[in-house]
């Protein structure tokens, strides 16, 4: 779901008490009941399954209780995401010993009855579903509202950031797969005072820089997981360029008859998340990992299922 209302709040003021449940809780309901937008991934993933369904056939589907797919549409309808951690962010303090009980803030968001009217984009109207305790509980669990941020990288983003640009960063770290180990803390201190993270670019380099942080885990060399990642995408971009190379000279079944695995590139995506790369380590470190002279001209091996789904999760 995307808020469909907007409650501005100072960046620069700090709110002793704004990490209370009842403040939470009070400004959720309020999104709520304002009537979220449905996001795009949401109506996608709903004319997928409902095959393009009205806001009527839906209804009539929450309604019936011995509906197989009453739950299922509505742990989507009520699931968070990113524009809902949004419209929170500025009430979490992370100078604050302690953050907000998920518990206690999914109990004060269910103490009364509420009907959320979800809305289409599209023009199909409004969907009107019922938050029960078990969806309030769940919804607020997964906004992460209690994860605490390291105070000196919450502290670097205060001083580097501002607005909805800082909204943003703290979202994104409470999102991330990554432990804040020591390493990590120390790299994201370096990185954000000189990352430009004021366009959407910026913040997707940002991004890009976290999902490293996870692959690597508590590896103490960032900057050798950044030259191990502009090799592989250099060989990546090899890869197509001689896959390109084949198919000018073959045809599509005649390489597949000979068991080659035909895995495609997205060039513009690989050349974007080598530039990332070069980005992230101007910023943190200073200079530019250099390639190997064999990098560029070795290919990367794809070799069963997983090497697939590893290629299509890291230039998805």
């Amino acid at each position: 779901m995307t808020a469909g209302r907007r409650h501005s709040v100072d960046d620069g003021q700090a709110m002793p008490s704004a990490g209370g449940a009842g403040r939470i809780a009070a400004r959720l309901r309020a999104i709520l009941a304002a009537g979220p937008d449905l996001t795009a991934e949401t109506v996608r993933f709903i004319d997928s399954t409902f095959s393009h369904p009205s806001a009527a056939e839906l209804a009539a589907i929450l309604a019936d209780d011995a509906a197989p797919e009453r739950d299922s549409l509505l742990d989507l309808l009520f699931s968070p995401d990113e524009g809902l951690q949004l419209e929170l962010e500025d009430l979490l303090d992370d100078r604050r010993e302690t953050g907000p009980s998920p518990e206690a803030v999914a109990a004060r968001l269910a103490a009364a009855p509420l009907s959320v009217p979800f809305r289409f984009p599209d023009g199909r109207g409004r969907l009107e579903a019922p938050l029960t305790a078990e969806l309030a509980r769940r919804l607020v669990h997964g906004l992460r509202i209690d994860r605490k941020l390291p105070a000196a990288v919450a502290a670097a983003i205060r001083t580097n950031a501002a607005g909805p640009c800082r909204r943003r960063l703290r979202v994104l770290l409470r999102n991330a797969r990554i432990g804040f180990g020591p390493v990590h803390e120390e790299f994201l201190c370096a990185l954000i005072p000189n990352l430009d993270v004021r366009d959407e670019d910026g913040r997707d380099c940002f991004a890009f820089a976290l999902e490293l942080l996870s692959d690597i885990g508590e590896s103490p060399d960032v900057r050798a997981a950044l030259a191990a990642r502009k090799k592989w995408l250099v060989r990546a971009l090899h890869h197509g360029e001689r896959l390109r190379e084949q198919l000018r000279r073959s045809n599509f079944e005649t390489l597949l008859s000979r068991g080659q695995r035909l895995t495609w590139v997205d060039d513009a995506l690989a050349r974007r998340q080598i530039g990332f790369v070069d980005r992230i380590s101007m910023a943190a470190f200073g200079s530019r990992v250099p390639v190997e002279a064999d990098g560029w001209g070795q290919a990367v091996e794809i070799d069963g299922l997983a090497d697939v789904a590893d290629w299509m999760r890291r230039l998805a």
